[in-house]
């Protein structure tokens, strides 16, 4: 059976309580027309805020590129949003842009088409060019980008990781059409696995249930476990699951994969360095993102490690750090508090939750005083 964490418990609880008596933001969707002097011709990109984006006016957001339908679009941007809603989530919330399909000239369209591969270097100068520069001079984003594609559209990111691999951070490819490819992409893959480029790159690959494409997925597991490239890959075999069950279950386990280091499961690696073990592993984190991320999420898992093992000063230290980078957080002073009274440190719990109230009374946060309430009232001294 799952344990819940008793930080997470708490964390739970408390946001059930605030989102409770919140209007939930909605993700804002706006049609940009991009004209490309490549291509000659204006291109619809979509882009897709964050429900987060109006209200959070210094935050920065990762990009998700899709080369989704417009049916599937939708279902994307609510599966990134609800996998993001809340810090402890397994996403960060994400600017999501679907990309136009970008043809060569005097070529006739089709499903084939696009999963041949000879159109990979127009599209990617019309990424470098008119799209990238439009994305970030419009909006906040990080440099983390991902590219994702199912079916025909899968072969797009697979072609640009061969081709252009520094484009995007991770590449995500649902059952690709490798049997409809022309430019010969197990070819360029296996030189590309060999370049020393792919270093921080990530890669999930799932194989459908179409029997042409299994012998190229299987050669290129093989060419990526032997080979030292760098590239972090997933590649998974999902021949048992129906082909249009595929992108609503493999995308969110692919970008699960992608987000899994945020989220740390072994506290064992940290348990002799502490905090200064957990800043280290957040800056490695940062060479493979480009931006510095949070540790807090970790810090309070780690502190729940040592409560575990009856380490109260370093669950208590742990917790003090916390707080220095979140000094204005009632949860965070509620749980110091909590664990100063467990471990019989009660002047010292009567003062952090004092500092608790105080903060929930000057932001008229009426539900964590309730509940600092109900904790003072819990642990109330017997008279003498």
């Amino acid at each position: 059976m799952f344990a819940v964490k008793p930080t997470l418990f708490l964390i739970i609880t408390l946001s059930s309580i605030l989102l409770s008596n919140l209007s939930i933001a909605q993700e804002k969707t706006i049609t940009l027309k991009v004209p490309s002097k490549l291509t000659k011709q204006s291109l619809n990109v979509l882009v897709t805020l964050p429900a987060d984006y109006e209200k959070e006016p210094s935050k920065h957001y990762p990009v998700l590129y899709t080369t989704a339908s417009q049916r599937r679009l939708s279902i994307i941007t609510q599966q990134v949003d609800w996998m993001s809603h809340v810090s402890f989530g397994p996403l960060v919330p994400m600017i999501v842009v679907r990309l136009p399909y970008v043809q060569n000239p005097n070529e006739v369209q089709n499903k084939n088409t696009q999963a041949s591969g000879l159109n990979t270097a127009l599209t990617a100068e019309v990424l470098i060019q008119d799209i990238f520069p439009l994305i970030k001079r419009n909006y906040r984003v990080q440099p983390f980008r991902i590219l994702e594609g199912y079916s025909t559209n899968a072969n797009l990111p697979l072609n640009i990781l061969a081709q252009f691999p520094n484009l995007f951070n991770a590449y995500i490819s649902i059952n690709p059409a490798w049997v409809l490819d022309k430019s010969q992409l197990l070819e360029k893959l296996e030189s590309q696995l060999s370049t020393g480029q792919l270093t921080h790159r990530c890669l999930y690959v799932s194989l459908g249930n179409f029997s042409q494409n299994k012998e190229d997925f299987f050669k290129f597991k093989k060419l990526v476990a032997d080979t030292n490239s760098g590239l972090v890959a997933s590649l998974d075999d999902q021949r048992h699951i129906n082909y249009y069950t595929a992108p609503m279950s493999l995308l969110p386990k692919a970008l699960e994969g992608v987000f899994s280091d945020m989220h740390p499961q072994n506290m064992d690696q940290f348990e002799q360095g502490g905090v200064k073990a957990v800043n280290k592993y957040y800056d490695q984190l940062a060479l493979k993102y480009g931006y510095s991320l949070s540790p807090t999420n970790t810090l309070l898992d780690l502190s729940d490690y040592y409560s575990a093992r009856n380490n109260a000063t370093a669950q208590i230290d742990t917790l003090k750090h916390i707080l220095s980078l979140k000094p204005d957080h009632i949860f965070y002073h509620i749980t110091l508090a909590n664990a100063l009274l467990k471990n019989k440190q009660r002047e010292k719990y009567q003062r952090v939750l004092d500092r608790a109230k105080e903060l929930a009374l000057s932001s008229k946060n009426q539900e964590a005083l309730a509940h600092i309430n109900n904790i003072i009232n819990r642990n109330k001294l017997p008279s003498s």
